[in-house]
Order: structure tokens, then sequence, then C-alpha cells
């Protein structure tokens, strides 16, 4: 393995991290509603430096443009970092937190709760901050453990990851089902909205409930990381890593819950958006090398940069109406996924 420098890494962060903010600020300006970089600068500099602007742009800046673009990075940060521990650890560069049936586990186990919320009297989301996430985290859980009995059936082999990919696919494509009956079993109100949770959307007003979710989201990012060079080791073969000291079983445990969780947890709140996990994992390959050290910071900024662009689309392209930012991510994700299968199974 190649020596990587701190350096390198500082290096690739930072200026990914510059990329990011540039990508921000002109989506801060772009929409139904434009607003010139001059002013979207001058109104955020006004902000920073604790004034209280209250004309119509500024209200249109801070109220709906600035916390979605949050939202948008944190989900696309997560999703993309719980994509490259996956295809980390089934060491197959399909796997994805969709395509695993991870996000729609997670959506089911939001829905569950939402419903039963709603039935016993609770403001779904509201005062129990940890419920949402938890009851997704719960779901996500709950899906890569049915993942890995439906692949390995009776017999305690070595898992193959063709066979978990195609069994989370199966098992997704039934979790969808038993979503679509929890919606025949919701008020009529409450439809539109959960439809477009469903494919995956930004428009989620704030509440403190996403202070819980960053949280996760920042802790999970932060553990795997320290997990990276473990990761880097159990790539060139498990039974290298055992004999250099890995504690393989440990770690592939450890990685598969933190994953689920960051996963679980954003999909609480902005629906199972699709192939970010996928795309951006690739991104930083091609960039930056394999080595996990350097691979998690970068794809953490890539997913967030990726799901600002793809939700900036998404929020103008038919403007004044808006698209669910998973119809985006999914027509950008279904011809990668054509191509990695093909490019594979031509192997």
């Amino acid at each position: 393995m190649k020596r990587l420098s701190s350096a390198k890494i500082l290096g690739v962060t930072a200026g990914l991290l510059l990329a990011w903010l540039l990508v921000a600020l002109v989506c801060l300006s772009i929409g139904s509603v434009p607003i010139p970089l001059r002013t979207s600068l001058r109104l955020l500099a006004g902000w920073l430096a604790g004034g209280n602007p209250n004309d119509s742009l500024a209200s249109v800046l801070f109220s709906v443009r600035l916390p979605r673009i949050l939202l948008g990075s944190l989900v696309g940060a997560a999703l993309a970092t719980a994509g490259t521990a996956f295809q980390a650890l089934l060491r197959n560069p399909l796997a994805d937190p969709y395509v695993l049936g991870v996000s729609t586990g997670a959506s089911m186990g939001t829905i569950v709760y939402s419903v039963f919320a709603g039935w016993l009297g609770f403001a779904a989301g509201g005062g129990m901050l940890f419920a949402r996430p938890v009851a997704a985290f719960a779901g996500a859980a709950l899906t890569v453990g049915a993942v890995y009995a439906v692949a390995t059936g009776r017999h305690p082999a070595p898992e193959s990851s063709q066979r978990l990919l195609l069994s989370g696919i199966v098992l997704a494509s039934f979790l969808s089902s038993i979503n679509v009956f929890l919606l025949t079993i919701t008020s009529q109100a409450d439809l539109r909205g959960i439809f477009y949770w469903l494919i995956g959307d930004l428009s989620r007003p704030v509440d403190p409930s996403l202070c819980v979710v960053t949280g996760l989201v920042f802790g999970g990012f932060f553990v795997l990381y320290l997990l990276s060079h473990s990761l880097n080791l159990i790539g060139m073969g498990e039974e290298d890593a055992m004999a250099l000291g890995i504690e393989v079983r440990r770690v592939k445990t450890a990685v598969y819950i933190v994953a689920s969780l960051i996963t679980g947890a954003v999909v609480s709140i902005s629906g199972p958006i699709a192939y970010i996990g996928l795309i951006c994992p690739h991104m930083g390959r091609m960039m930056f090398g394999s080595d996990h050290r350097v691979l998690f910071p970068s794809v953490f900024l890539f997913g967030a940069i990726f799901t600002l662009l793809a939700d900036t689309v998404a929020r103008t392209i038919v403007s004044p109406a808006e698209l669910p930012v998973g119809i985006v991510t999914a027509l950008c994700g279904a011809p990668l996924f054509i191509y990695l299968l093909r490019r594979k199974g031509g192997q």
C-alpha cells in the first residue's frame, strides 16, 4: 500500500470544501426568484455580522434556500459515505444503500412510525426528536440482517457480494410493496407529501430533529474514518487482514451498523434518494484513488456537491413547479449502474 501523507489528505479536503462553498453560493442564487450572486454575498455577510435583513430577497435566501442547501449537503454527504462503506465491505462497485435495500428499509421504518404515531395521537417528528431517526435506523438494520439471512441461507458460508446485491434488490422490491400498503391506510391529506418523500425530497421545513440527524451523520463519518485503514487491509483480502491483526468480523459489523445508522438518519428526513451512494464513490476513486483515508473525506464532500447540483436542477427545470430530487439522481445513477453491471458481467 502506498504511503499517503497527511498533507495530501488535508489538501484534497480543503480543495473540495472550497468547491462546495462555491457551488453552494451559486445554488443560493438560482431559483424561481433569481438573486444576483453579489446580492447573496451581501446578505450573507450582513447575516454573519449579526444583522437582521428583512427584505423579501433575504426571506427567500434564509428561510427557503439556505436551509435546503444545508439539508441537501448533509443528506448527500451521508449517503455517499454509506455507499463507500458498503462498497468497501462487499468489494463490489454496485453496492449502494439504495440498491441493497437499506434506504427502502429505512423508509419503511419511518412510515411505520409515522402511521402508528398518528394513530396513537403523537405528532410524527414532533417532540420526540430521536423517534424518526431511530425508527429509520431500525428499518435499515433489520433490512441488512434480512439481506444477509437471505444471501447466506442456512449455511454460514462466506457471503457472495453478488448474492447480497441480488438479495438486496429483491428485498427492496418487497419492502416497497409494504410501503405502498402502508400508504393506503394513511389519511389522504398526507399522501402527496409522503409520495414526494418516498422519491426523495429536500423541501422539509427545519425542525429540532435535524440537529439529532446532523450529530449522527458527523459522528458516523468520524467512526468510519477511524476504520479506514482497516478497510484498506480488508480490501486486500480478509485472510491477509486477519494475518495483520485486523479483527475482520468486528470491523465489518461496526461498519455495517454505522453505515445503516447514517443511512437511516438521513432517510428519515429526506426519503430514499437513489444512487448518490453509487455515483460519488466512483467519482472519488477516479480522482484520488481507493485509499479510504482520502476517499472518505473526498466522497463526503462529493456527495454534498452532487446533491446540491441535482437539487438545483430539480427545483428549476420545470419552474415554478419542483421535481423531487430523487428523480434527477435516478436519471444520473441508473445509466451508471447499467454500465457497471455490464462491465462486471464481462469480466
